[in-house]
């Protein structure tokens, strides 16, 4: 649903910036949080690979998690 030229104008004047740029601030900020969180995971699995704590196998099922994740999201949040 988009708004309508009103609303748009309403917004703007509001605000102080397009929705368009709201919208892009958004989604960058969840996919920067996502992305973040990724690369904790990651650094978490790969310190317990490491330390001989975690198997190479869940090393590979926690990238494989994390890797299918951020593609379901961004393929939801780019599209």
């Amino acid at each position: 649903m988009s708004m309508t030229n009103a609303q748009t104008a309403a917004f703007q004047n509001a605000a102080g910036f397009s929705a368009q740029s709201s919208s892009t601030l958004w989604l960058s900020l969840v996919l920067v949080l996502t992305l973040l969180w990724c690369t904790w995971v990651m650094w978490t699995a790969y310190r317990g690979w490491a330390a001989g704590s975690v198997r190479f196998g869940a090393f590979g099922g926690s990238a494989a998690r994390v890797l299918l994740a951020l593609l379901v999201l961004m393929f939801f949040t780019l599209s």
